[in-house]
């Protein structure tokens, strides 16, 4: 295996805890329009596989036109717009290691750019040296698709084996065996890691404090 010098993380659940915000926004919408709200888990279930499905499977009408489906979509995000910057948090020893890893960090995340800058400037990490930021409107294709994650490493200049992908989700470990990279599931993210190792995932990391040593192991 070569060695690893491109790290990409997920962004919500990975990087960064954002459920609070999301479940407040998601569940402000779901009653504005006279549903009963959801459970902070079943709302944590959806982050990592895009909330859409979440609101548009609660409406009686299951099979929903997409125009209906984009509106639906679109008056959350407007709630989400009011809540996105309130409670974000780095997990723990995320910063801790993005200010000392010395090599490349990327971020390929199915969530809107225009929430993940906004989130990275008030943490204070928008500044670092990443060599991409990929939100899911970045490219016509997000992730699981390669596209997103071969963009980051092509602006890195390495290739898949020199990559370790780090997130909490599906598509993170289903676009890292698409484009033949290792991927380590978070532990603490929104979905449960036992089922992400079952999918195929190289290891679970328990906290940012762990990471170089998990990728010490890989070289």
């Amino acid at each position: 295996m070569s060695r690893i010098e491109l790290v990409i993380f997920d962004f919500d659940g990975t990087l960064v805890d954002t459920a609070p915000d999301i479940v407040r926004a998601t569940n402000n919408y779901l009653t504005s329009k006279g549903f009963e709200p959801l459970s902070e888990a079943r709302i944590r279930s959806e982050i990592g596989m895009g909330l859409k499905r979440l609101l548009t499977d609660i409406y009686p009408d299951k099979n929903l036109s997409e125009k209906k489906q984009t509106e639906i979509y679109t008056q959350f995000t407007e709630s989400y717009e009011k809540e996105f910057l309130k409670t974000p948090v780095l997990y723990d020893g995320a910063e801790e290691f993005l200010h000392s890893w010395d090599r490349s960090i990327a971020i390929v995340s199915n969530k809107r750019s225009r929430f993940i800058t906004p989130i990275l400037e008030q943490l204070n990490i928008l500044h670092l040296p990443w060599v991409d930021i990929v939100g899911g409107d970045t490219l016509p294709k997000m992730k699981p698709h390669p596209e997103p994650f071969l963009r980051a490493m092509h602006r890195a200049g390495v290739t898949p084996e020199q990559t370790l992908i780090v997130g909490d989700g599906i598509p993170d470990v289903e676009g890292a065996k698409n484009v033949g990279s290792l991927c380590a599931a978070v532990e603490f993210g929104y979905t449960p890691s036992d089922f992400l190792m079952q999918l195929g995932a190289w290891k679970t990391l328990r906290s940012f404090n762990d990471l170089k040593g998990l990728i010490a192991s890989i070289t």
